[in-house]
């Protein structure tokens, strides 16, 4: 044989990826020489505040841009409830802001459709940070791209109840430990 294997999903889960969950998108920075772009209400993530969570839930930024600032750059707002993920300095964290938010170039977010739930998209993103870790490799600041990042795939229950109660139990999990 040809020796390939063929991974088979056990019944009623399916594999997404990253792109299929949601809206992948990329951070921007405002200019920080123009004032009036900083400290204005908008939540501006950046991997440093990632970094310092010790929950799935982020609630605020250490630091926030103004309406103004969010129109001069490309950064996106997205909805609470979305997937925010560090992709480079480091690789590898991840969060769902509780709020709406945009981020910094050094994060990459998943604005997610109805079918999936929160806190098991977390879950399986976290899941998947050693390989995108060793995706990241080989360039002079490790970093994954959101090209990379659009292919990298989850599996989960098709039925959102199901994730919902996985999500519940790996929680439960999380906080006894």
């Amino acid at each position: 044989g040809t020796g390939v294997l063929v991974m088979t999903l056990p019944d009623g889960w399916i594999s997404r990826r990253f792109d299929q969950l949601g809206e992948l998108c990329s951070g921007s920075t405002p200019s920080s020489a123009q004032r009036e772009y900083w400290d204005g209400e908008i939540v501006w993530v950046t991997p440093t505040d990632l970094s310092r969570l010790n929950t799935p839930h982020l609630l605020d930024s250490a630091k926030h841009i103004t309406e103004r600032g969010l129109r001069t750059c490309s950064a996106r707002m997205l909805p609470a409830g979305s997937i925010v993920l560090s992709s480079r300095a480091p690789i590898g964290y991840v969060a769902i802001p509780t709020v709406p938010f945009c981020t910094n170039q050094g994060c990459k977010s998943i604005g997610l459709h109805d079918a999936y739930h929160s806190e098991f998209i977390y879950y399986a993103v976290t899941a998947t940070v050693p390989r995108l870790k060793q995706l990241g490799e080989g360039t002079t600041f490790a970093e994954i791209s959101k090209s990379t990042l659009a292919k990298v795939e989850v599996t989960l229950p098709k039925d959102k109840a199901e994730q919902a109660t996985i999500a519940e139990v790996l929680s439960t999990v999380d906080r006894a430990i």
